[in-house]
């Protein structure tokens, strides 16, 4: 029996996205505590991940397409697959923009603030996704042997 690797690094993402919305909220009101680009190398960090995720997911899919699933069930996953994507085309737009910004000297207060509004709306996609993924294999029985 092959070991899945979705599973094993899905939680990756969502633990280094909530880490960095987390710190860069700390950063935005006690700058003196850490780093200023604390939020954005997590954020980083997270893509690699993400990509990991989503590229082994798709084999997951291709796995769950031979089983011959229900349609609701179709349904859910497609939606996880388009969250899933969403996770990881807005961090790589989102850490790109704010790493421009960050090499060009132009972060500022508006900016973090800036950079952590797209930060909480990637962790609510992340969350919802994080919830489609649960449903689809405590529900719907997606994964398990």
């Amino acid at each position: 029996m092959q070991f899945p690797l979705h599973p094993a690094v899905v939680h990756f993402p969502i633990a280094l996205i909530t880490a960095a919305l987390i710190l860069h909220t700390i950063h935005l009101y006690r700058p003196e505590w850490m780093h200023k680009a604390i939020g954005l190398w997590l954020l980083g960090l997270s893509i690699i991940f993400s990509l990991v995720s989503v590229l082994s997911g798709q084999k997951e899919i291709q796995k769950a397409g031979e089983l011959g699933y229900q349609t609701e069930t179709l349904i859910l996953i497609e939606q996880h697959q388009t969250l899933g994507n969403i996770v990881v085309w807005g961090s790589i737009l989102l850490f790109f923009s704010w790493f421009f910004l960050y090499l060009k000297n132009l972060v500022n207060y508006k900016v973090n603030q800036l950079a952590f509004a797209f930060l909480l709306l990637l962790f609510f996609v992340v969350f919802i996704s994080g919830y489609t993924g649960g449903l689809l294999v405590y529900i719907h029985g997606v994964g398990t042997p």
